[in-house]
Protein backbone atom coordinates (compact mmCIF):
# COMPACT_ATOMS: atom_id res chain seq x y z
CA UNK A 1 0.00 0.00 0.00
CA UNK A 2 2.87 2.10 0.53
CA UNK A 3 5.41 3.37 -1.18
CA UNK A 4 9.03 1.62 0.31
CA UNK A 5 11.63 2.28 -2.58
CA UNK A 6 12.25 5.05 -5.05
CA UNK A 7 11.49 2.34 -8.01
CA UNK A 8 7.99 2.04 -6.90
CA UNK A 9 4.84 3.92 -8.68
CA UNK A 10 3.43 5.60 -5.87
CA UNK A 11 -0.34 5.72 -5.57
CA UNK A 12 -1.86 8.90 -6.07
CA UNK A 13 -5.64 9.75 -4.00
CA UNK A 14 -7.61 12.58 -5.47
CA UNK A 15 -6.71 15.30 -3.35
CA UNK A 16 -4.14 14.45 -1.19
CA UNK A 17 -0.34 13.61 -1.07
CA UNK A 18 0.67 10.17 -3.00
CA UNK A 19 0.65 7.45 -0.52
CA UNK A 20 3.98 6.78 0.18
CA UNK A 21 5.11 6.02 3.90
CA UNK A 22 7.82 8.49 4.22
CA UNK A 23 5.36 11.28 2.92
CA UNK A 24 4.91 13.97 5.80
CA UNK A 25 1.12 13.72 5.33
CA UNK A 26 1.13 10.28 5.88
CA UNK A 27 3.67 10.07 8.86
CA UNK A 28 1.09 12.58 10.56
CA UNK A 29 -1.99 10.31 9.38
CA UNK A 30 -0.16 7.55 11.67
CA UNK A 31 0.33 9.81 14.68
CA UNK A 32 -3.27 10.84 14.55
CA UNK A 33 -4.21 7.52 14.42
CA UNK A 34 -2.17 6.49 17.15
CA UNK A 35 -3.60 9.54 19.29
CA UNK A 36 -7.57 8.30 18.23
CA UNK A 37 -6.45 4.39 19.25
CA UNK A 38 -4.84 5.56 22.61
CA UNK A 39 -6.11 9.60 23.86
CA UNK A 40 -9.05 9.20 21.68
CA UNK A 41 -10.20 5.84 23.72
CA UNK A 42 -9.30 7.40 26.59
CA UNK A 43 -11.38 9.89 26.30
CA UNK A 44 -14.63 7.95 25.76
CA UNK A 45 -13.83 6.51 29.20
CA UNK A 46 -13.65 9.01 31.16
CA UNK A 47 -16.40 10.91 29.31
CA UNK A 48 -18.93 8.26 30.34
CA UNK A 49 -18.23 9.43 34.22
CA UNK A 50 -16.56 7.62 36.77
CA UNK A 51 -13.28 6.88 33.89
CA UNK A 52 -16.46 3.96 32.68
CA UNK A 53 -16.60 2.42 36.35
CA UNK A 54 -19.54 2.75 38.10
CA UNK A 55 -20.91 6.22 39.40
CA UNK A 56 -19.54 5.28 43.13
CA UNK A 57 -16.38 4.69 42.26
CA UNK A 58 -15.49 8.51 40.88
CA UNK A 59 -13.18 8.93 43.75
CA UNK A 60 -11.08 6.33 43.11
CA UNK A 61 -10.45 6.97 39.30
CA UNK A 62 -10.04 11.02 40.36
CA UNK A 63 -7.54 10.24 42.30
CA UNK A 64 -6.07 7.22 39.71
CA UNK A 65 -6.42 10.31 36.62
CA UNK A 66 -4.55 12.81 39.31
CA UNK A 67 -1.90 10.41 39.50
CA UNK A 68 -1.47 9.77 35.96
CA UNK A 69 -1.05 13.32 35.03
CA UNK A 70 1.19 14.24 37.93
CA UNK A 71 3.41 11.71 36.26
CA UNK A 72 2.72 12.98 32.81
CA UNK A 73 3.91 16.13 33.90
CA UNK A 74 7.25 15.12 34.00
CA UNK A 75 7.18 12.64 31.12
CA UNK A 76 5.87 15.16 28.96
CA UNK A 77 8.39 18.15 29.44
CA UNK A 78 11.21 15.82 28.73
CA UNK A 79 9.83 13.74 26.20
CA UNK A 80 11.72 15.75 24.19
CA UNK A 81 14.74 14.34 25.40
CA UNK A 82 13.59 11.25 25.09
CA UNK A 83 12.30 11.28 21.41
CA UNK A 84 15.60 12.75 20.34
CA UNK A 85 17.49 10.09 21.69
CA UNK A 86 15.57 7.63 20.34
CA UNK A 87 13.01 8.05 17.57
CA UNK A 88 9.60 8.83 17.34
CA UNK A 89 9.00 4.95 16.59
CA UNK A 90 10.12 3.34 19.56
CA UNK A 91 8.91 6.61 21.38
CA UNK A 92 5.52 6.04 20.42
CA UNK A 93 5.16 2.41 21.22
CA UNK A 94 5.88 3.18 24.68
CA UNK A 95 3.32 5.78 24.94
CA UNK A 96 0.29 3.09 23.68
CA UNK A 97 1.77 0.40 25.91
CA UNK A 98 0.76 2.40 28.92
CA UNK A 99 -2.89 2.90 27.86
CA UNK A 100 -3.48 -0.55 27.44
CA UNK A 101 -2.32 -1.23 30.78
CA UNK A 102 -4.71 1.31 31.74
CA UNK A 103 -8.29 0.32 30.46
CA UNK A 104 -6.73 -2.79 32.06
CA UNK A 105 -7.17 -1.48 34.87
CA UNK A 106 -10.43 -0.17 34.64
CA UNK A 107 -11.65 -3.14 33.88
CA UNK A 108 -10.17 -5.12 36.48
CA UNK A 109 -11.23 -2.34 39.08
CA UNK A 110 -14.97 -2.94 37.77
CA UNK A 111 -14.56 -6.30 38.67
CA UNK A 112 -12.87 -6.10 41.83
CA UNK A 113 -13.15 -2.92 43.17
CA UNK A 114 -9.17 -3.26 44.32
CA UNK A 115 -7.07 -0.22 43.75
CA UNK A 116 -3.79 -1.43 43.74
CA UNK A 117 -3.75 -2.17 39.76
CA UNK A 118 -5.60 1.08 38.89
CA UNK A 119 -2.62 2.88 40.78
CA UNK A 120 0.29 1.43 39.45
CA UNK A 121 -1.44 1.83 35.84
CA UNK A 122 -2.18 5.26 36.64
CA UNK A 123 1.45 5.45 36.82
CA UNK A 124 2.15 3.68 33.42
CA UNK A 125 -0.21 5.99 31.65
CA UNK A 126 1.26 9.17 33.18
CA UNK A 127 4.64 7.71 31.63
CA UNK A 128 2.93 6.67 28.05
CA UNK A 129 0.87 10.10 27.61
CA UNK A 130 3.82 12.14 27.45
CA UNK A 131 5.97 10.39 25.03
CA UNK A 132 2.51 9.52 22.66
CA UNK A 133 1.46 13.38 22.32
CA UNK A 134 5.10 14.89 22.26
CA UNK A 135 5.36 12.36 19.38
CA UNK A 136 2.34 13.92 17.91
CA UNK A 137 3.36 17.36 18.14
CA UNK A 138 6.66 17.10 17.37
CA UNK A 139 5.20 15.61 14.32
CA UNK A 140 2.71 18.13 13.16
CA UNK A 141 5.03 21.23 13.82
CA UNK A 142 8.18 20.22 12.43
CA UNK A 143 7.12 17.90 9.23
CA UNK A 144 4.40 20.08 8.14
CA UNK A 145 5.59 23.37 6.15
CA UNK A 146 4.58 26.33 7.31
CA UNK A 147 1.44 26.99 4.86
CA UNK A 148 0.46 23.55 5.99
CA UNK A 149 0.59 23.84 9.77
CA UNK A 150 -2.66 23.95 10.61
CA UNK A 151 -3.77 20.90 8.25
CA UNK A 152 -1.46 19.13 10.07
CA UNK A 153 -2.71 20.04 13.74
CA UNK A 154 -6.30 19.47 12.74
CA UNK A 155 -5.50 16.12 11.27
CA UNK A 156 -3.64 14.86 14.42
CA UNK A 157 -6.30 16.41 17.11
CA UNK A 158 -9.23 15.28 14.78
CA UNK A 159 -8.36 11.65 14.66
CA UNK A 160 -7.64 11.72 18.41
CA UNK A 161 -11.44 12.75 18.10
CA UNK A 162 -12.63 10.29 15.72
CA UNK A 163 -10.99 7.38 18.14
CA UNK A 164 -13.22 8.85 20.55
CA UNK A 165 -16.49 8.61 18.06
CA UNK A 166 -15.57 4.82 18.03
CA UNK A 167 -15.60 4.38 21.84
CA UNK A 168 -18.26 6.54 22.30
CA UNK A 169 -20.82 4.61 20.18
CA UNK A 170 -20.05 1.57 21.39
CA UNK A 171 -21.45 2.24 25.22
CA UNK A 172 -24.29 4.84 23.11
CA UNK A 173 -25.82 1.29 21.40
CA UNK A 174 -24.98 -1.33 24.62
CA UNK A 175 -27.04 1.10 26.75
CA UNK A 176 -29.49 3.01 24.43
CA UNK A 177 -32.11 0.97 26.34
CA UNK A 178 -30.62 1.36 29.90
CA UNK A 179 -31.98 4.38 32.51
CA UNK A 180 -29.89 2.85 35.47
CA UNK A 181 -26.33 4.20 36.52
CA UNK A 182 -24.02 0.98 35.57
CA UNK A 183 -20.37 0.48 34.51
CA UNK A 184 -19.01 -0.39 30.80
CA UNK A 185 -20.10 -3.66 30.01
CA UNK A 186 -16.46 -5.98 29.57
CA UNK A 187 -16.68 -6.37 26.01
CA UNK A 188 -16.17 -2.58 25.60
CA UNK A 189 -12.83 -3.01 27.80
CA UNK A 190 -11.23 -6.06 25.92
CA UNK A 191 -12.41 -4.33 22.10
CA UNK A 192 -10.76 -0.99 23.34
CA UNK A 193 -7.15 -3.16 24.81
CA UNK A 194 -7.44 -4.74 21.04
CA UNK A 195 -7.49 -1.47 19.20
CA UNK A 196 -4.85 -0.45 21.20
CA UNK A 197 -2.74 -3.54 20.49
CA UNK A 198 -3.08 -2.66 17.08
CA UNK A 199 -1.73 0.75 17.61
CA UNK A 200 1.72 -0.28 19.29
CA UNK A 201 2.67 -2.49 16.64
CA UNK A 202 1.57 0.56 13.61
CA UNK A 203 4.09 2.64 15.73
CA UNK A 204 6.55 1.42 13.92
CA UNK A 205 5.67 2.76 10.78
CA UNK A 206 6.74 6.46 12.45
CA UNK A 207 10.41 7.23 10.97
CA UNK A 208 12.88 10.32 12.07
CA UNK A 209 12.60 13.60 10.12
CA UNK A 210 15.99 12.52 7.98
CA UNK A 211 14.38 10.26 6.22
CA UNK A 212 11.12 12.05 5.57
CA UNK A 213 10.59 13.46 2.34
CA UNK A 214 8.61 16.36 0.75
CA UNK A 215 7.50 15.76 -2.25
CA UNK A 216 9.68 18.42 -3.81
CA UNK A 217 12.70 15.65 -3.06
CA UNK A 218 13.85 17.38 0.09
CA UNK A 219 14.32 15.97 3.63
CA UNK A 220 12.03 17.35 6.50
CA UNK A 221 15.23 18.14 9.06
CA UNK A 222 18.63 17.13 9.36
CA UNK A 223 18.80 15.90 13.26
CA UNK A 224 22.38 14.97 13.99
CA UNK A 225 22.95 12.58 16.83
CA UNK A 226 23.96 13.44 20.20
CA UNK A 227 24.25 12.31 23.95
CA UNK A 228 21.62 12.44 26.75
CA UNK A 229 23.69 15.05 28.47
CA UNK A 230 23.30 17.52 25.09
CA UNK A 231 19.85 16.82 24.98
CA UNK A 232 18.64 17.05 28.30
CA UNK A 233 21.13 20.32 28.87
CA UNK A 234 18.78 21.38 25.20
CA UNK A 235 15.26 20.41 26.78
CA UNK A 236 16.13 22.46 30.12
CA UNK A 237 17.20 25.63 27.53
CA UNK A 238 13.52 25.90 26.52
CA UNK A 239 12.47 26.65 29.92
CA UNK A 240 14.36 29.89 29.43
CA UNK A 241 12.32 30.75 26.54
CA UNK A 242 10.52 34.05 27.63
CA UNK A 243 7.14 33.36 24.94
CA UNK A 244 6.78 29.68 26.00
CA UNK A 245 6.54 30.87 29.88
CA UNK A 246 4.24 33.30 29.52
CA UNK A 247 1.99 30.70 27.43
CA UNK A 248 1.72 28.84 30.96
CA UNK A 249 -1.37 30.33 31.89
CA UNK A 250 -2.92 29.30 28.50
CA UNK A 251 -1.55 25.51 29.02
CA UNK A 252 -2.70 24.86 32.19
CA UNK A 253 -6.49 24.58 31.67
CA UNK A 254 -6.39 23.23 28.28
CA UNK A 255 -7.65 19.83 29.18
CA UNK A 256 -9.66 20.83 32.44
CA UNK A 257 -12.80 20.89 30.59
CA UNK A 258 -12.40 16.93 29.72
CA UNK A 259 -11.81 16.21 33.70
CA UNK A 260 -14.40 19.11 34.72
CA UNK A 261 -16.86 18.27 31.99
CA UNK A 262 -16.73 14.24 33.05
CA UNK A 263 -17.15 14.47 36.42
CA UNK A 264 -20.42 17.12 36.38
CA UNK A 265 -21.86 14.96 33.36
CA UNK A 266 -21.59 12.05 36.41
CA UNK A 267 -22.97 13.95 38.47
CA UNK A 268 -26.18 15.54 37.36
CA UNK A 269 -26.94 12.77 33.95
CA UNK A 270 -27.83 9.31 34.29
CA UNK A 271 -25.67 6.72 31.98
CA UNK A 272 -27.73 7.43 28.36
CA UNK A 273 -27.64 10.68 28.64
CA UNK A 274 -23.94 10.46 29.59
CA UNK A 275 -23.20 8.49 26.62
CA UNK A 276 -25.10 10.91 24.02
CA UNK A 277 -23.30 13.79 25.22
CA UNK A 278 -19.48 12.55 25.12
CA UNK A 279 -20.28 11.19 21.41
CA UNK A 280 -22.11 13.89 19.80
CA UNK A 281 -19.39 16.18 21.35
CA UNK A 282 -16.55 14.75 19.74
CA UNK A 283 -18.30 14.07 16.44
CA UNK A 284 -19.64 17.76 16.30
CA UNK A 285 -15.83 18.76 17.05
CA UNK A 286 -14.59 17.75 13.79
CA UNK A 287 -16.36 19.63 11.44
CA UNK A 288 -15.54 22.64 14.21
CA UNK A 289 -11.84 21.52 13.90
CA UNK A 290 -11.89 21.56 9.74
CA UNK A 291 -13.48 25.15 9.98
CA UNK A 292 -10.76 26.54 12.38
CA UNK A 293 -8.00 25.20 9.66
CA UNK A 294 -9.62 26.60 6.65
CA UNK A 295 -8.79 29.98 8.82
CA UNK A 296 -5.01 29.36 10.14
CA UNK A 297 -3.98 28.22 6.82
CA UNK A 298 -6.02 30.96 4.67
CA UNK A 299 -3.34 31.56 1.64
CA UNK A 300 -4.63 35.40 1.41
CA UNK A 301 -3.91 36.40 4.71
CA UNK A 302 -0.80 37.10 6.69
CA UNK A 303 -0.07 34.69 9.15
CA UNK A 304 -0.68 37.14 12.07
CA UNK A 305 -3.95 37.53 10.79
CA UNK A 306 -5.01 34.04 10.26
CA UNK A 307 -3.40 33.44 14.18
CA UNK A 308 -5.52 36.41 15.53
CA UNK A 309 -8.85 36.09 13.77
CA UNK A 310 -8.41 31.87 14.56
CA UNK A 311 -7.69 32.95 18.01
CA UNK A 312 -11.10 35.49 18.48
CA UNK A 313 -13.01 32.28 16.60
CA UNK A 314 -11.87 30.26 19.48
CA UNK A 315 -11.84 32.73 22.71
CA UNK A 316 -15.27 33.42 22.16
CA UNK A 317 -16.99 30.95 22.88
CA UNK A 318 -14.63 29.55 25.45
CA UNK A 319 -15.43 32.45 27.56
CA UNK A 320 -19.14 32.13 27.06
CA UNK A 321 -19.49 28.58 27.84
CA UNK A 322 -17.44 29.02 31.40
CA UNK A 323 -19.15 31.57 32.56
CA UNK A 324 -22.63 29.97 31.41
CA UNK A 325 -20.64 27.05 33.49
CA UNK A 326 -20.12 28.88 36.49
CA UNK A 327 -24.21 30.26 36.44
CA UNK A 328 -25.27 27.11 36.07
CA UNK A 329 -23.23 25.26 38.82
CA UNK A 330 -23.94 27.85 41.75
CA UNK A 331 -26.57 26.04 43.23
CA UNK A 332 -25.19 22.16 42.86
CA UNK A 333 -24.31 20.82 46.01
CA UNK A 334 -22.05 17.87 45.58
CA UNK A 335 -22.49 16.19 48.71
CA UNK A 336 -26.07 16.15 47.81
CA UNK A 337 -26.28 14.66 44.56
CA UNK A 338 -29.75 14.19 42.61
CA UNK A 339 -31.51 11.31 43.39
CA UNK A 340 -32.93 10.73 39.92
CA UNK A 341 -30.16 11.34 37.47
CA UNK A 342 -31.08 13.50 34.28
CA UNK A 343 -32.16 11.50 30.96
CA UNK A 344 -31.76 12.47 27.42
CA UNK A 345 -36.10 12.56 26.70
CA UNK A 346 -36.43 15.39 30.11
CA UNK A 347 -37.02 19.31 28.71
CA UNK A 348 -33.91 20.16 31.19
CA UNK A 349 -31.50 18.14 29.26
CA UNK A 350 -32.01 20.65 26.33
CA UNK A 351 -29.84 23.60 27.61
CA UNK A 352 -27.26 20.86 29.11
CA UNK A 353 -26.45 19.67 25.64
CA UNK A 354 -25.89 22.99 24.43
CA UNK A 355 -23.28 23.76 26.94
CA UNK A 356 -22.27 20.83 26.96
CA UNK A 357 -20.94 21.15 22.88
CA UNK A 358 -19.93 24.55 23.56
CA UNK A 359 -17.77 23.72 26.35
CA UNK A 360 -16.24 20.76 24.90
CA UNK A 361 -15.95 22.10 20.96
CA UNK A 362 -14.02 25.08 22.24
CA UNK A 363 -12.19 23.72 24.84
CA UNK A 364 -10.59 20.94 22.22
CA UNK A 365 -10.16 24.17 19.80
CA UNK A 366 -8.30 26.03 21.97
CA UNK A 367 -5.64 22.74 21.51
CA UNK A 368 -5.51 23.54 18.32
CA UNK A 369 -4.66 27.38 18.68
CA UNK A 370 -2.15 26.17 21.17
CA UNK A 371 -0.37 24.20 18.75
CA UNK A 372 -0.46 26.58 16.00
CA UNK A 373 1.23 28.81 17.97
CA UNK A 374 4.04 27.22 18.79
CA UNK A 375 4.63 25.84 15.61
CA UNK A 376 4.42 30.06 14.55
CA UNK A 377 7.47 30.30 16.61
CA UNK A 378 9.58 26.89 15.00
CA UNK A 379 10.47 24.83 12.35
CA UNK A 380 13.07 22.99 13.99
CA UNK A 381 12.17 18.88 15.02
CA UNK A 382 14.22 19.24 18.05
CA UNK A 383 13.10 22.22 19.19
CA UNK A 384 9.58 21.15 18.43
CA UNK A 385 9.60 18.41 20.66
CA UNK A 386 10.80 20.35 23.10
CA UNK A 387 7.95 22.25 23.00
CA UNK A 388 5.73 19.80 22.42
CA UNK A 389 6.75 18.41 25.95
CA UNK A 390 6.85 21.52 27.92
CA UNK A 391 3.38 22.09 26.24
CA UNK A 392 2.02 18.62 27.06
CA UNK A 393 3.75 18.74 30.50
CA UNK A 394 1.91 21.79 31.85
CA UNK A 395 -0.94 20.54 30.48
CA UNK A 396 -0.73 17.50 32.31
CA UNK A 397 0.01 19.47 35.87
CA UNK A 398 -3.00 21.41 34.79
CA UNK A 399 -4.97 18.21 34.50
CA UNK A 400 -3.35 17.01 37.86
CA UNK A 401 -4.63 19.53 39.67
CA UNK A 402 -8.05 19.37 38.61
CA UNK A 403 -8.42 15.75 39.37
CA UNK A 404 -6.65 16.41 42.89
CA UNK A 405 -9.14 19.47 43.57
CA UNK A 406 -12.51 17.44 41.90
CA UNK A 407 -11.32 14.61 44.17
CA UNK A 408 -12.03 16.67 47.44
CA UNK A 409 -15.17 17.60 46.07
CA UNK A 410 -14.38 21.28 45.57
CA UNK A 411 -17.85 23.41 44.64
CA UNK A 412 -18.17 23.26 40.56
CA UNK A 413 -18.69 26.75 41.00
CA UNK A 414 -15.40 27.74 42.39
CA UNK A 415 -13.83 25.13 39.65
CA UNK A 416 -15.35 26.60 36.63
CA UNK A 417 -14.49 30.15 37.92
CA UNK A 418 -10.90 29.23 38.64
CA UNK A 419 -10.47 27.38 35.07
CA UNK A 420 -12.16 30.72 33.34
CA UNK A 421 -9.40 32.73 34.66
CA UNK A 422 -6.49 30.75 33.29
CA UNK A 423 -8.66 30.74 30.14
CA UNK A 424 -8.86 34.29 30.26
CA UNK A 425 -5.64 34.77 30.96
CA UNK A 426 -4.25 32.73 28.12
CA UNK A 427 -6.23 34.14 25.39
CA UNK A 428 -4.51 37.82 26.47
CA UNK A 429 -1.06 36.17 26.50
CA UNK A 430 -2.45 35.06 22.91
CA UNK A 431 -3.51 38.23 21.81
CA UNK A 432 -0.04 40.11 22.79
CA UNK A 433 1.42 37.67 21.36
CA UNK A 434 -0.13 37.29 17.98
CA UNK A 435 0.12 41.39 17.05
CA UNK A 436 4.15 41.90 17.75
CA UNK A 437 5.74 38.40 17.69
CA UNK A 438 4.60 35.98 15.11
CA UNK A 439 6.79 36.67 11.96
CA UNK A 440 5.41 35.67 8.41
CA UNK A 441 8.24 32.95 8.70
CA UNK A 442 10.86 30.96 10.23
CA UNK A 443 12.54 29.42 8.03
CA UNK A 444 15.33 31.86 7.76
CA UNK A 445 15.94 32.40 11.34
CA UNK A 446 18.88 30.14 10.98
CA UNK A 447 17.77 26.99 13.04
CA UNK A 448 20.26 24.80 12.19
CA UNK A 449 18.28 21.24 11.57
CA UNK A 450 16.11 22.69 9.21
CA UNK A 451 15.88 21.63 5.88
CA UNK A 452 13.93 24.38 3.73
CA UNK A 453 11.30 23.48 0.95
CA UNK A 454 12.36 24.40 -2.58
CA UNK A 455 9.36 26.44 -3.36
CA UNK A 456 10.05 28.69 -0.50
CA UNK A 457 13.56 29.08 -1.62
CA UNK A 458 12.47 30.08 -5.10
CA UNK A 459 10.02 32.34 -3.70
CA UNK A 460 12.44 33.83 -1.69
CA UNK A 461 14.97 34.40 -4.41
CA UNK A 462 11.79 35.92 -6.27
CA UNK A 463 11.47 38.51 -3.91
CA UNK A 464 14.45 38.88 -3.19
CA UNK A 465 15.29 40.05 -6.72
CA UNK A 466 12.26 42.06 -6.95
CA UNK A 467 13.53 43.94 -3.81
CA UNK A 468 16.92 44.39 -5.30
CA UNK A 469 15.26 45.66 -8.59
CA UNK A 470 13.56 48.28 -6.70
CA UNK A 471 16.17 49.26 -4.41
CA UNK A 472 18.15 49.63 -7.65
CA UNK A 473 15.21 51.94 -9.55
CA UNK A 474 15.01 53.99 -6.02
CA UNK A 475 19.08 54.86 -6.38
CA UNK A 476 18.99 55.29 -10.00
CA UNK A 477 15.93 58.23 -9.33
CA UNK A 478 17.60 59.63 -6.45
CA UNK A 479 20.46 60.17 -8.86
CA UNK A 480 18.67 61.35 -11.55
CA UNK A 481 17.05 63.97 -9.66
CA UNK A 482 20.64 64.86 -8.02
CA UNK A 483 21.99 65.68 -11.43
CA UNK A 484 19.18 67.81 -12.79
CA UNK A 485 19.37 69.47 -9.70
CA UNK A 486 23.55 70.34 -10.27
CA UNK A 487 22.44 71.04 -13.82
CA UNK A 488 20.17 73.89 -13.04
CA UNK A 489 23.02 74.97 -10.49
CA UNK A 490 25.32 75.14 -13.51
CA UNK A 491 23.26 76.87 -15.69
Amino acid sequence: MFKFREGKKPIKIPGVPELRLHSPFWQNVIIGILIGLTAGLYVALNLLGAGGGRPNSAQTVQVVNATLCAVWFFSASFGGTVLNLIGPAITACLGVIGYILYVGSLWYFDQTGKEGFPIFAGVCIGLSAGLIFVTMGYIAMSYSEEQDRGMYITMSINLQAIGACVGGIIPVIINRNSTESAGVPSPVYIVFMVMMGVGAVMAFLLMPPSKIRRDDGTVVGLVKARGFVDEFKANLEVFRDWKLLIMIPAFLPAECFLVYGGSVNAFRNGLRARSLLSFLAVVLQIPCGYGLQKILDHKVWKRRTRALIGLVVVAVPLMAAWIWEIIRTRNYDRSNPPTKPLDWNEPEFGPIFVLFMLNWISGSLWQYIILYYLGCLTNSPRKSANYAGVFRGILGAGEAICFGVDSIAVPYMKEAGVIFAFYATGVLVFLYLGMYHIRETEYFAGEEDVVIPKHVLEEHAVEAAALEERRNSVIVGEEKIQTGEKGSIEV
